[in-house]
């Protein structure tokens, strides 16, 4: 990729819900496409980019976990954990397309309780420990996210460069 000299390299991210009946991939509703917020904390999101260019590779930058949680605070730069993390959930799924990322995370109807959820956020260098890893971004919903009985959801993260 060639950068002109009136270019800007940016990075930005955008979350959807993809619902299906559980068990099965019969789609029963698709969101809007969310806007989110990389950000760059001490040793967070753009912050972790940085410093694996300057040859600092404390942290893998490995997205590995997202948590879904009912916090409405606004994203913000100096974000380290979601406002309040309900569960959490492993990759289970990447494709890559020119300069775009799309990082997928299933929640089985078993994993996700019933309810409704307003924000969301990847880590990098997580386990299965609810806010553990680094923040890379986080993202509050336009419109909550309302799960019931019976469904599966995979949050889609796009990731563009």
């Amino acid at each position: 990729m060639v950068i002109k000299e009136n270019e800007q390299l940016k990075i930005k991210g955008r979350i959807r819900v993809i619902t299906t009946k559980a068990g099965t991939n019969q789609i029963l509703r698709i969101s809007e496409w969310t806007k989110n917020l990389i950000v760059l904390g001490e040793n967070t999101g753009r912050n972790l980019i940085l410093k694996r260019l300057a040859g600092d590779n404390t942290y893998s930058l490995n997205i590995t976990h997202a948590d879904i949680g009912t916090g409405t605070n606004p994203p913000s730069n100096s974000d380290t954990q979601l406002q309040t993390p309900t569960v959490r959930a492993a990759i289970s799924g990447y494709t890559i397309s020119s300069n775009l990322l799309t990082l997928r995370f299933f929640f089985s109807d078993a994993l996700l309780p019933n309810g409704t959820y307003t924000e969301f956020g990847t880590f990098i260098d997580g386990s299965g420990t609810l806010s553990s890893g680094r923040l890379f971004n986080r993202a509050l919903f336009g419109s909550p996210y309302t799960k019931s009985s019976g469904e599966d959801s995979t949050f889609e993260v796009e990731i563009e460069i």
